[in-house]
């Protein structure tokens, strides 16, 4: 008696929110497009804005009296990122709209990295199908 193992399905080669990449398909929870006939964009929502430190300030409050030096803790500066970086994707007549998250510098460039692995594998896709 042989067993016969239902076909594994695909392993994830990349993950961009919801949508998910395999060897030859997209998943969305708009649904699942051959990887050859897909399109992506992005659209950067992010902002960077500068503050000066809670800590500079509290060591120029501190240190006032003693140093008139340490006014040059204002000098100190901290930047935040916020907002988020829109994914979409173009296949067949439908679009697929991703808002990825971002709170600082690092995760935006992860989601532009994951983005152009994204597109690598399409553009392999479509050589390996001739289009």
């Amino acid at each position: 008696m042989t067993l016969v193992h239902p076909a594994q399905p695909a392993p994830y080669l990349v993950s961009i929110g919801n949508m998910h990449a395999t060897q030859h398909h997209l998943v969305t929870p708009g649904g699942t497009w051959p990887l050859a006939d897909v399109n992506v964009t992005t659209n950067d929502q992010t902002h960077v804005t500068t503050h000066t430190p809670t800590w500079a300030i509290v060591m120029v409050v501190i240190f006032i009296w003693f140093f008139l030096l340490s006014l040059l803790f204002l000098l100190a500066r901290e930047s935040r990122v916020q907002g988020f970086i829109s994914v979409t994707v173009y296949a067949g007549g439908q679009a697929y709209v991703e808002n990825v998250p971002v709170w600082n510098e690092a995760q935006r460039y992860e989601v532009f990295n994951r983005v152009a692995y994204l597109q690598g594998l399409i553009g392999q896709e479509r050589v390996r199908v001739g289009r």
